[in-house]
């Protein structure tokens, strides 16, 4: 059946937006403070989201961990590090409003028109019906759940990928750098890394030429059978 919507008159309209102008907020102290905490500006993103003390507090821990455990460099990954955060929290607030709605049933004594004496088939016949009443609603909760999963791994996805590249640039230029750094001490020439355009040291320099030095000594020790051996730190640059 299809309602028809209200009409307001010009005067009431006008009296709306009067007593919208008027309004300032909370007026006590408790007031004030209850909206302080609930509407808070994220650290990251910046954008202001309203939500309970409890959930900010699980909220913030929660996406705070993940972005940790991404590692990101960089505003890119970063925004993309923050995204799937965001979107893995979304995805279990979604599942937990499924389990909350079968949870209603309990509350509301859907079990009770069943004549059930022992609890836990009152628990499975309770949970049954609310899953059969409210199906609609939990299919669209299954589909909201499918679409932030897609989002999420659009954003993990990429996030992998911009790190991948980021990773091999700094292979390549370190490479670049040891091969230099090898010609300079040929010629007896000092090598300034920066002349050339990279940003690290001579020390890093140093440090990826003794793990490729090293890692290339256990390949070959792997490959002739033989047991890996202590190879020295200090050992001459080699190509």
């Amino acid at each position: 059946m299809q309602t028809t919507p209200t009409r307001i008159s010009p005067q009431r309209l006008a009296a709306n937006r009067s007593n919208a102008l008027k309004s300032t907020g909370p007026k006590s102290p408790e007031g004030k403070a209850r909206s302080a905490q609930n509407a808070r500006r994220h650290a990251l993103t910046a954008q202001i989201t309203v939500m309970t003390d409890e959930d900010r507090i699980a909220h913030d821990h929660f996406t705070a961990a993940m972005i940790a455990e991404l590692a990101p460099i960089g505003e890119m990954e970063t925004f993309h590090a923050t995204s799937a955060a965001e979107e893995a929290w979304r995805l279990h607030n979604t599942r937990a409003q499924c389990t909350n709605i079968v949870a209603i049933g309990h509350f509301d004594g859907t079990g009770d028109h069943y004549d059930a004496d022992h609890p836990q088939i009152h628990t499975a016949i309770t949970a049954a019906t609310v899953m059969r009443d409210r199906a609609k609603t939990l299919e669209l909760l299954s589909l909201y759940e499918q679409r932030i999963h897609r989002i999420f791994r659009g954003h993990y996805d990429q996030l992998q990928k911009l790190q991948a590249d980021r990773k091999a640039r700094r292979e390549a230029e370190l490479n670049e750098a040891r091969l230099l750094r090898q010609l300079a001490e040929q010629q007896h020439l000092p090598y300034e890394p920066a002349a050339d355009g990279f940003v690290f040291s001579n020390d890093e320099i140093d440090r990826f030429t003794d793990r490729r030095h090293r890692l290339r000594q256990a390949v070959h020790d792997e490959f002739m059978g033989q047991p890996a051996r202590p190879t020295p730190r200090d050992y001459p640059l080699a190509a």
